[in-house]
């Protein structure tokens, strides 16, 4: 596993679980607003060096007595090839496990769920299908998220459907997204927040405008009803 960081201890990232937050590296996405761009290089950087494995393993057994979960975040967990075989040494230390992703890779996500290596899973979908690679880079791929949001839906997990309301993103966009999504579990809006490191080609981007918190809550109520709150 190539883990770029940990947050030893979270109270807002698992909902309802005392958590450790774990971050991998490498994403096939270029999302303009990432938090995390230099986990996105599936080398890292050098601001981001590598945590070994067993340390990691080491300190979540050494918290097992107060920590109730591990999230698993990124970059994208999902396109780690061994992540099946970390994420079952975790469960061995009694975890409850939540996977943040961005759906890129189905396949995956429901090998995780079938061998029951994950409890709740937040999938992110960016944006109506059709902007995908506009807002995510061009090796976004709308369809994989699509197979990714019927998995779920098949799951017996509990999961949610996360969007953060970045800039570019319009009140028809979101309706657009309502309806592509339909009823699920949650569909958690997050606050945007103006990333520290971003791509100078994408600075007009980063810093274009938002809707407001007041449009936003006017338009959650518009929606009530396309999906569950």
């Amino acid at each position: 596993m190539r883990i770029g960081g940990m947050q030893k201890t979270s109270l807002i990232d698992y909902p309802g679980c005392l958590a450790a937050v774990l971050f991998t590296i490498g994403c096939r996405y270029d999302c303009f607003y990432c938090h995390n761009r230099s986990l996105i290089p599936a080398e890292g950087s050098q601001k981001t060096p590598q945590l070994s494995e067993e340390r990691v393993l080491e300190y979540l057994r050494y918290r097992s007595m107060v920590l109730e979960g591990v999230v698993i975040s990124g970059g994208e967990p999902t396109q780690q090839g061994d992540l099946i075989e970390f994420l079952g040494r975790v469960k061995q230390l009694g975890y409850s496990v939540k996977l943040d992703t961005n759906g890129s890779h189905p396949d995956m996500l429901s090998g995780l769920i079938a061998s029951k290596l994950i409890d709740y899973a937040a999938l992110d979908v960016k944006a109506p299908w059709e902007r995908y690679q506009e807002i995510c880079g061009s090796a976004a791929d709308a369809a994989a998220v699509q197979e990714s949001l019927g998995v779920l839906g098949r799951s017996d997990i509990s999961w949610e459907v996360r969007t953060t309301i970045c800039p570019t993103l319009e009140e028809e966009d979101m309706k657009q997204i309502a309806l592509q999504i339909q009823r699920v579990p949650l569909w958690r809006w997050n606050f945007y927040r103006r990333p520290v490191d971003y791509k100078e080609s994408d600075a007009l981007r980063v810093d274009g405008p938002v809707l407001s918190l007041r449009r936003q809550q006017e338009l959650a109520v518009t929606l009530h009803g396309v999906t569950d709150d």
